[in-house]
């Protein structure tokens, strides 16, 4: 065979090899430990400026102690609202929805979720969904309580998660989340 057509046979191979790549799934491996991948204390409201990033349809009035960014700011503190407070207080209404953005992908098995509970000004979503990048979701029950709520669930690998379906208790009043935690591993 001469060296032009080695080069030929040679090409063909590496195209066929890039092409079976193509059509084999995404493989990650886990960086790092186990910990909150959703901690940024450093997010900012509006577009992202660094991950992760909390974003939502709603923040009451459009105050920052209100703002979707404190869900993952570190702070736990959820029995008052306001200033020394900050949580993720949306507006009432029917169609909210609190995105965190990762900006990489991520696996996960754990959501820990501490309530706005400023009890009796507060109410608190009995229910709603945890929405997965990868199209899986998990339904979730919430509790009337200032404790962590955790939720764990089989490993996924995801880039967003997104809670959705909030469903309030009646008579409806005001909701919110404190701190979101999603506990797993960065993916490289």
């Amino acid at each position: 065979m001469t060296g032009y057509g080695r080069c030929m046979v040679i090409g063909i191979l590496a195209a066929a090899v890039l092409l079976m790549g193509c059509n084999q799934e995404m493989r990650y491996v886990r960086v790092g430990e186990y910990r909150n991948v959703a901690m940024n204390p450093d997010d900012v409201r509006g577009p992202a400026e660094s991950y992760p990033h909390a974003e939502s349809n709603s923040e009451c009035r459009n105050e920052a102690c209100f703002a979707a960014r404190n869900v993952i700011d570190g702070k736990t503190a959820n029995t008052g609202h306001g200033p020394l407070w900050p949580s993720w207080g949306p507006d009432q209404r029917n169609d909210l929805w609190l995105k965190i953005d990762f900006g990489v992908p991520v696996e996960t098995d754990k959501v820990v979720i501490y309530i706005r509970a400023d009890f009796p000004h507060d109410n608190y979503w009995r229910s709603g969904i945890i929405e997965f990048s990868d199209g899986s979701s998990e339904t979730i029950a919430l509790q009337k309580t200032a404790s962590a709520q955790v939720f764990q669930f089989t490993p996924r690998q995801t880039r967003w998660i997104r809670f959705t379906n909030l469903v309030g208790e009646d008579p409806p009043g005001w909701c919110g989340f404190t701190e979101v935690e999603v506990w797993g591993w960065r993916l490289k």
